[in-house]
């Protein structure tokens, strides 16, 4: 009885034994299942966000990229395998919710978000578990940095006007002809090719493009890095300015803004597609140059009955960190500087005005032109260079004929007032008068640029809504007059008045030529702003979630 009690009971002990170890060995299956399951996982997202990255270069052909990059991995095999890949648009807005950062379907596309479901794998569970489901998603964004400028009509040059403007803006003489700014028009300069000539001249061999932008360089230092960089009538213009020295200082920071490109070493930006003209850099150093912000002209009497026409420019800083070239994503600014003429245009006056002298002091002020990325998308086959949309806001420009207080002119911190001016002071005449147009655009201008755009290198015109042919005829012909007759069988004031406008509205055309000439040889326009887009770059999209 009692040897059958212990026999019972070691079969039982063989039995718990036995169970004890099939549990284990489940325990053990299970465990070395899940390890599997989680290196299959692992495998799994570190594919898929690869093939994210992949299809974000070019959204438009996401399916095809991402399932051969998936395809390449071997992770496309399994059965009951189901892959998602959707494009559509991604904000970087910290104020979003992550999950509200991605909106599927949206244009301009800039992200991809690819998600695989498929059955897990089991190697020794496989007879009492059910495989499980791996689901991974990968979202990947890039960032189209767009190389575009502002302000460039340049080929159309007034020779004479433009050499003596350009010679007091740089420090250096200036003496070319028309045909020599067209070939420096014409001539195309890589950008960073023409930092890398500059660091050599200024003795720099180390560092980043942006430790260069921080320094200043003489204008002939930029005109012998051009010159390096260019070849026959374009280098023969360039030569006379290439002097070590010679000229204004230039602060290189506010001529160029290289975004992330900056971050590069000298010497390593050279295969970047950032082709400008050289006479676009030359006038652009002009505008910034350090030695004066005012000049002055005198344009001489080229026209009868004109005896003197004396010309002021005065330049005010933009705003910083924002150049007239720029690389960068959505939201990077370009901008012109503001800009203020003065001309006197003196006259002289006829017998119903007594023979006596007529002055005309004008005087134009110039709001910045800016312009803004406002959307991008990345190169692709069908648009090899990349799509580019801009908001662009043409300078408000205001013309107007008053008298100015001593400095007034150069204080840019507040609006020009208008105040009466006085025309004729003559012994029993005087007139004075004002007068003011204005030619403003309230909301931004938008202007796209196609792929054949920019591969084409085509300069786009933002203009205000309401342009006016002629400035300055608007402007003499409504003016605010106040006529004072002292002496006794003099015109009446309706005759005189009648007379004054017989004589200064043929200056019209004249002073309308001289202020296009004067902004045409700082690229700029009035109500006008030239933008072109040389570029957009997609080459590093990054995961984001």
């Amino acid at each position: 009885m009692i040897g059958r009690f212990i026999g019972d009971q070691r079969g039982n002990m063989a039995i718990l034994f036995g169970f004890g170890f099939l549990v284990s060995a489940m325990v053990a299956a299970v465990a070395v299942d899940a390890a599997a399951l989680y290196h299959e996982r692992r495998m799994l997202q570190a594919g898929v966000d690869l093939a994210a990255i992949e299809a974000a270069r070019a959204p438009a052909e996401a399916e095809a990229i991402a399932r051969a990059a998936l395809a390449r991995a071997g992770l496309l095999d399994a059965e009951g395998t189901d892959l998602s890949v959707v494009s559509g648009r991604y904000v970087p807005d910290p104020a979003l919710a992550p999950a509200r950062r991605f909106a599927p379907g949206a244009e301009p596309a800039n992200a991809v978000k690819v998600a695989l479901h498929r059955p897990g794998r089991l190697y020794f569970a496989a007879s009492f578990a059910e495989a499980p489901e791996i689901g991974v998603a990968g979202l990947a964004s890039v960032t189209p940095q767009v190389s575009f400028s502002i302000g460039s009509r340049l080929a159309s040059l007034n020779g004479g006007l433009a050499n003596a403007l350009l010679s007091r803006l740089l420090g250096t003489q200036i003496a070319l002809s028309v045909l020599d700014y067209r070939a420096l028009a014409d001539a195309q300069v890589n950008v960073l090719a023409f930092l890398d000539a500059l660091a050599q001249d200024m003795h720099v061999t180390a560092g980043s493009y942006d430790s260069l932008l921080e320094m200043n360089a003489d204008a002939g230092a930029i005109a012998a890095a051009l010159a390096s960089l260019t070849t026959g009538s374009a280098r023969s213009a360039l030569a006379p300015l290439s002097t070590g020295g010679a000229g204004h200082g230039v602060p290189l920071g506010r001529l160029f803004d290289l975004g992330p490109l900056g971050g590069l070493e000298l010497g390593e930006g050279a295969a970047a597609d950032l082709a400008v003209s050289a006479l676009d850099i030359l006038t652009a150093a002009a505008a910034l140059a350090d030695g004066t912000r005012q000049v002055s002209l005198n344009l001489g009497a080229g026209v009868p009955g004109l005896a003197g026409l004396g010309l002021d420019l005065a330049l005010g800083e933009p705003a910083q960190g924002s150049g007239w070239f720029a690389v960068g994503p959505e939201g990077t600014l370009v901008r012109t500087g503001q800009l203020r003429l003065r001309i006197v245009a003196q006259l002289l006056g006829g017998p119903v005005l007594l023979g006596a002298g007529v002055s005309l002091p004008l005087w134009l002020e110039l709001a910045p032109s800016v312009a803004r990325v406002e959307s991008a998308t990345c190169p692709s086959p069908e648009n090899p260079r990349g799509t580019a949309r801009l908001a662009v806001r043409p300078g408000i420009a205001r013309l107007a004929l008053g008298a100015l207080a001593p400095g007034e002119f150069t204080h840019f911190g507040a609006e020009l007032p208008l105040r009466p001016a006085r025309l004729v002071d003559a012994l029993l005449l005087r007139i004075t008068g004002s007068g003011l147009v204005e030619m403003a655009q309230t909301g931004p201008v938008l202007l796209d640029f196609s792929s054949a755009d920019i591969t084409a290198g085509r300069v786009r015109t933002a203009r205000t809504q309401t342009p006016i042919s002629s400035l300055a005829g608007s402007l003499l012909g409504n003016l605010d007059l106040d006529i004072a007759v002292l002496g006794l069988g003099l015109a009446s004031p309706a005759l005189i008045a009648q007379a004054l406008g017989a004589l200064i509205m043929p200056l019209a055309p004249t002073l309308d030529l001289t202020l296009d000439g004067v902004l045409s040889a700082l690229g700029l326009g009035l109500g006008e702003a030239d933008l072109r887009v040389y570029g957009v770059s997609c080459a590093s999209p990054v995961l984001v979630g």
